[in-house]
């Protein structure tokens, strides 16, 4: 008698959501990981408003135990919220896919990104992570033009400030696109050395080893840490071009402020009740610039031209915009990356206020995810 054939492994997506994001995105991302049998869905609750929260509970009741929430209780931002998601999926021993909250899953993703998977394994290429393609990310739609990664992914050079390199040059480079033959025909890919949380899909063996991003960057750049946790450990990133989340909500257009005659730049158009955000993109973005300079002499003084070019061009602007203020905030973050000092310096919405005890250094932040 034929043996049973084998029944197609399960897969476990894990998103983050937090405030009032049901209609925003939330149900229709859980809608689309429910349209796939094989698919478990964990949801990290981060500081949930009770509208949003009582309708995933009735969506939790309904689905026959395909949904599990870990509710954090407040809003502690991303990093933690997903290496909490990530640490409950990888007890579970399958693949794993991240998505923001906003993010429904295409139809037969799943399939694309596992034929994908099994044949670069068979090509005995090394441990691969691969990143559903979103246009609402402008890197992305250069990548598929075939830009550089080398060009596009500045703040990667040992010296770089944030994206800033005085020293760069444009190098002439072949085109980095490719194509993976799969059993559900052939997939286009380009190298990414930087990948967004929503749409990373970890194969079940680099799932298995439990890497998780440093939650003292909280939010912002913590994506960026935890894809070079991946590069650290041997793992390449391919951007998978033919596999396209489309967001329903377009976060660039709703979190940049509208472009004025004069250039001003745009963290200094930022609303004052938003700054907490560029706060912390900067703040961890210049910790992760240090860290790359780290062990380099050469590059440590190229770091210190960057930052002296970066910042004296943003306190020059803050002076002639009359935004000094904003400007003085931006770069005191700045130097508490480039100190390591990191943790929840600023309020979150639905979080707790900033206080010195929630600090923390590099080493510290270091030691904690070793």
């Amino acid at each position: 008698m034929d043996a049973e054939p084998a029944a197609p492994p399960r897969l476990t997506v894990v998103t983050v959501t937090y405030a009032d994001r049901w209609d925003a995105g939330l149900s229709a991302t859980i809608a689309s990981v429910l349209a796939e049998p094989r698919a478990d869905l964990i949801v990290v609750s981060n500081g949930t408003a009770p509208d949003s929260a009582a309708r995933l509970d009735d969506a939790v009741a309904r689905s026959s135990g395909r949904i599990a929430v870990i509710d954090l209780g407040r809003n502690r931002g991303s990093a933690p919220a997903f290496a909490a998601g990530l640490s409950a999926a990888y007890r579970r021993g399958t693949a794993v896919l991240l998505l923001d909250d906003d993010n429904p899953l295409p139809p037969g993703a799943l399939s694309v990104l596992e034929a994908t998977t099994c044949a670069l394994e068979s090509r005995g290429a090394p441990p691969t992570a691969l990143a559903c393609f979103r246009a609402v990310n402008p890197v992305y739609r250069l990548l598929r033009e075939g830009a550089s990664p080398d060009d596009l992914f500045s703040e990667l050079r040992p010296g770089a400030f944030l994206s800033t390199d005085v020293f760069a040059r444009h190098r002439q480079t072949a085109d980095p696109r490719g194509v993976v033959d799969t059993r559900v025909g052939a997939v286009r890919v380009a190298p990414l050395p930087n990948s967004m949380w929503g749409g990373l899909y970890l194969p079940a063996p680099i799932a298995a080893r439990g890497l998780q991003p440093p939650t003292a960057l909280v939010l912002y750049a913590d994506d960026n840490a935890f894809s070079a946790e991946l590069r650290a450990a041997g793992c390449e990133i391919l951007l998978c071009l033919d596999v396209e989340i489309h967001d329903t909500v377009d976060w660039r257009e709703s979190s940049e402020p509208p472009r004025r005659r004069l250039r001003v730049p745009r963290v200094l158009r930022t609303a004052r009740e938003d700054l907490w955000r560029v706060r912390y993109q900067n703040r961890n973005a210049a910790y992760l610039s240090a860290e790359q300079a780290r062990g380099s002499v050469a590059a440590q003084l190229r770091l210190a031209v960057n930052v002296v070019v970066r910042l004296g061009l943003l306190l020059a602007a803050g002076l002639l915009t009359l935004r000094l203020r904003a400007a003085g905030l931006i770069v005191a973050a700045c130097l508490a990356g480039l100190r390591g000092r990191l943790g929840e310096s600023y309020p979150l919405p639905g979080g707790r206020p900033a206080s010195t005890g929630s600090v923390v250094t590099a080493s510290r932040a270091r030691r904690a995810r070793s």
